[in-house]
């Protein structure tokens, strides 16, 4: 068994016997036929003037790209969010020079650690070891990505053995999330993009239940309306992730999309939806 199909086992082994979380197959059915009629969601295009460039933050970025906020969605220091982290990181690397000097990969990751400790990230200690463990290996993984472009399965095992911090999630959101990016700037993995799994975290699990995709029980329900974070690992937020990923592999099939598009149909639209999302405090997602 490969590591997508590990991935997909995990969650069809909490599916099988589900406690908080269900599946409406035919509500699948439903927003296929309105994907249908549309054209798949296209992200802005970033600079791809320097393609080892462009890469390498996408590896950098995604190593800390979790969490923003202490216990309720609302408390975040100085407004930490996905995209002023994505700014932090690109203005560390502005003058970032891949044969090293002032600028080398060492000093631009420096840079990084600097301003999210001034902006005082939540989970800071995490996020620097995960930064620290690109150090060593972080530039010639990103050289091998740019020179391979095909084959996922041997990038992605190669990846988790050697970044154990896209490696300690059971569902490899962050290690799924660093493919799909690339394909979106680039194209590259494209033959994989049907059978990748989506990357689960909260706000495309809120998009699926305000479409009727996926249902909560009472308890699960109470806690995501009155903001009381769920436990990373529990059984509540274990189902809430799986029925995320065996969801979305249906659309993908029904819908004729990729999986990224299916996951940016979603993410795209998530503005528009008040309701709350489920709070785990993680470094997973």
């Amino acid at each position: 068994m490969n590591l997508i199909e590990s991935v997909y086992d995990i969650a069809e082994k909490f599916m099988n016997d589900a406690k908080f979380v269900e599946i409406d197959y035919s509500e699948i059915s439903l927003v296929c036929n309105d994907m249908k009629l549309i054209s798949p969601p296209e992200f802005p295009k970033e600079n791809t003037d320097d393609i080892f460039k462009t890469c390498l933050l996408q590896l950098v970025g995604g190593a800390i790209n979790y969490c923003y906020w202490y216990g309720k969605a609302s408390i975040r220091p100085l407004d930490c969010c996905s995209t002023k982290m994505f700014d932090i990181v690109k203005h560390a690397f502005k003058r970032y020079n891949k044969t090293g000097g002032l600028y080398s990969f060492d000093r631009c990751l420096d840079d990084v650690i600097k301003y999210i400790s001034l902006e005082r990230f939540p989970l800071l200690e995490e996020r620097i070891n995960h930064l620290n463990e690109l150090r060593l290996n972080g530039e010639l993984f990103v050289e091998t990505v740019c020179s391979q472009k095909k084959n996922l399965d041997e990038m992605l095992s190669v990846m988790l053995q050697i970044f154990p911090g896209y490696a300690a999630d059971i569902f490899l959101k962050r290690a799924f999330l660093f493919f799909c990016q690339v394909n979106r700037i680039f194209g590259w993995f494209e033959d994989y993009m049907n059978i990748i799994p989506v990357p689960t975290d909260y706000q495309v699990p809120k998009m699926l239940e305000y479409y009727g995709i996926i249902k909560y029980k009472t308890e699960l329900q109470a806690l995501i309306d009155n903001e009381h974070p769920i436990l990373k690992g529990s059984r509540m937020e274990c189902e809430l992730r799986s029925a995320t990923m065996i969801s979305c592999r249906q659309l993908v099939k029904e819908s004729g999309w990729s999986t990224p598009q299916v996951d940016g149909y979603f993410w795209l639209r998530r503005k528009e939806v008040t309701t709350p999302f489920h709070l785990t405090i993680t470094s997973d997602y």
